[in-house]
């Protein structure tokens, strides 16, 4: 028997990172378009040619990755009988792990970003393996994607060069471009602000002052309270947990603080919320 997440759960829902496996016939094309999250294109199998704004027809042979920057546009056309593992995400594993890369650039003054591809290492491939035996096996949770995403980046910084990787992954150095799809890509695993911001890399004074650069009109608190409605009102309606357990899960100080969260932001109170809720379904 298998234990999935419950619906409250946010895990439970699309992770906002994570993989997934694509074959494509020689010839057939597929795009990677600008979005909220890059993308790590892993070939497994075949080659492809890319084309994008970073590169001219650019071809890549199994046994190779390449780097899909979110705010770029890639047409990537599979030369031969193809197939990729690709993995989405708006940041990476952990603030330590872009930190040195972005220290090396700063040192480096005659560091020159080139579209290339980078080989998969004996580790990495190791890795993928156990990625797919998972994926295959019907382990579609959450947090099983989140955690390979985090191995993904241990395994970049423990077995492959500085320099190798700084080319690779040049384009998330611009934390300009990334805040919001950091911030927003951190918010599910975040306890609470302080949380956030340690996630995002930042101490709490520097990531309020540059929150609200990005998000005018709102403090980050006010921002968590207001981005966690939806995951209150699924534990309201679709659990039997007690105001007080929610309220505690959520950071709130009491189950009155709740209260004037729910009124305020979902309508009413939580119990005539799960009241009303309920009496809709039967």
């Amino acid at each position: 028997m298998k234990l999935p997440c419950p619906p409250s759960c946010p895990s439970a829902k699309k992770p906002f990172a994570g993989f997934y496996e694509k074959s494509y016939t020689a010839g057939s094309t597929f795009v990677i378009e600008p979005g909220d999250v890059n993308h790590l294109v892993f070939v497994l199998s075949g080659s492809c040619v890319v084309d994008s704004e970073e590169c001219d027809k650019y071809s890549v042979v199994a046994g190779n990755l390449f780097f899909c920057y979110h705010c770029g546009h890639y047409n990537i056309e599979a030369a031969e009988d193809l197939t990729v593992v690709v993995a989405y995400f708006s940041r990476p594993g952990a603030a330590c792990d872009i930190a040195s890369l972005m220290q090396y650039v700063k040192e480096n003054k005659d560091f020159k970003y080139q579209f290339e591809a980078v080989p998969i290492s004996e580790q990495l491939a190791e890795l993928i393996v156990l990625l797919r035996r998972y994926m295959n096996d019907g382990v579609g949770c959450a947090h099983m994607h989140e955690s390979f995403i985090e191995l993904l980046f241990i395994t970049f910084r423990f077995y492959y060069d500085v320099e190798v990787l700084a080319n690779l992954l040049f384009n998330l150095f611009d934390h300009t471009v990334s805040f919001r799809t950091m911030v927003e890509g951190n918010r599910v695993k975040a306890r609470n602000l302080n949380h956030l911001a340690e996630l995002c890399g930042y101490d709490i004074n520097t990531f309020n002052v540059i929150f609200r650069r990005h998000y005018p009109g709102y403090t980050p608190g006010v921002w968590m309270h207001i981005q966690r409605k939806d995951e209150i009102l699924a534990d309201l309606v679709e659990t039997d947990a007690p105001i007080y357990y929610i309220s505690k899960k959520y950071g709130f100080s009491s189950s009155s603080h709740l209260g004037e969260y729910c009124k305020k932001y979902l309508g009413d109170t939580p119990t005539k919320l799960r009241n009303k809720f309920r009496k809709e379904k039967e």
